[in-house]
């Protein structure tokens, strides 16, 4: 198992030096996995998780992804079976969602976009996997760059520059319980989407590298947990993102996906943890830009989540 998170992480660690666009959406849930507790009896709401997140970057297109705030709520509504049964039913419900800011005004920090993510899943939990069916809605919204009195006129020429993405569709996945290896405890999962609604609305309107034609998506995500003392561990953790399409005007040639790297530093408490990463990341577009451009950077992020035994 070790080998292939060594290669996830090397290869995502190489994908902002590549030549080319690369082509992938922007995820708050990236840094989060979805698999729920598995000790836990049935019923109501046995569990509730959240955390939150946030990330100084350098190096983005135009700057826009010098700040990243991200927050997490995973809840489980109802739970058909308890931990004595080998085989687990349980549900989740899951919002995401990432607000991205640039550098440019007198404060340093003005906000730009708003990224949502909502999940509903029905999970199988087995002793070494999981698996899980369910139905995904990924939104962004503009923020600070719409101001003024025209925004209320459709047609006026003076309206400013906005887009909306949204993707919604049918979802799969699967992870891999914690295996320990001579690394630590490794751990991966993966999925499928399939949108069964893709809109990219754009003000001025432009067909350049549209989202209207992405018709799926696939993704994977590998860590590895080394323990230094009882509270104290290493993180390595890899992300990857292909979507596929059934046009891409201009695009044909590229090869479409997204990554992330980080290594990080985990001090977990009684009932939580906090995660000081290093980062490096890649996007096919700044979706702050009605004008698709393509964006890598690097970043120091902190995190504040539950304990690893509980999310990962």
């Amino acid at each position: 198992m070790g080998w292939i998170l060594c290669a996830a992480i090397a290869a995502t660690f190489l994908c902002p030096c590549m030549q080319g666009t690369l082509h992938a959406q922007l995820r708050p849930s990236r840094t989060w996995e979805s698999t729920p507790i598995r000790d836990r009896q049935s019923g109501v709401m046995p569990s509730l998780l959240g955390g939150g997140e946030f990330q100084r970057s350098w190096g983005s297109a135009f700057g826009e992804q010098a700040w990243q705030f991200r927050t997490h709520i995973q809840a489980e509504p109802y739970r058909f079976t308890d931990s004595t049964h080998s085989m687990q039913w349980t549900t989740t419900i899951e919002a995401h969602q990432e607000m991205t800011a640039n550098p440019f005004n007198d404060i340093s920090f003005n906000p730009r976009t708003m990224r949502w993510e909502e999940y509903f899943w029905l999970h199988m939990l087995m002793k070494d996997y999981s698996a899980r069916i369910g139905f995904v809605h990924r939104c962004k919204h503009d923020i600070d760059n719409l101001s003024g009195a025209d925004e209320f006129n459709p047609i006026s020429p003076l309206q400013a520059e906005q887009r909306t993405v949204i993707l919604t569709g049918p979802t799969v996945a699967a992870s891999l319980a914690p295996q320990r290896t001579i690394f630590g405890m490794f751990s991966a999962s993966g999925g499928v989407e399939w949108f069964l609604n893709s809109s990219d609305n754009r003000r001025p309107a432009s067909d350049v590298a549209t989202w209207t034609t992405m018709q799926g998506a696939t993704w994977f995500r590998a860590q590895n947990i080394t323990p230094v003392t009882p509270s104290v561990s290493l993180l390595a953790t890899a992300f990857a993102s292909i979507p596929w399409y059934s046009a891409r005007p201009g695009a044909s040639s590229d090869v479409p996906y997204d990554a992330r790297a980080e290594l990080a530093l985990s001090l977990t408490g009684a009932t939580s943890r906090i995660d000081i990463a290093i980062v490096t990341e890649r996007v096919f577009d700044e979706l702050a830009w009605t004008t698709p451009a393509p964006s890598s950077y690097v970043g120091l992020c902190v995190r504040f989540m539950p304990q690893l035994s509980a999310t990962e």
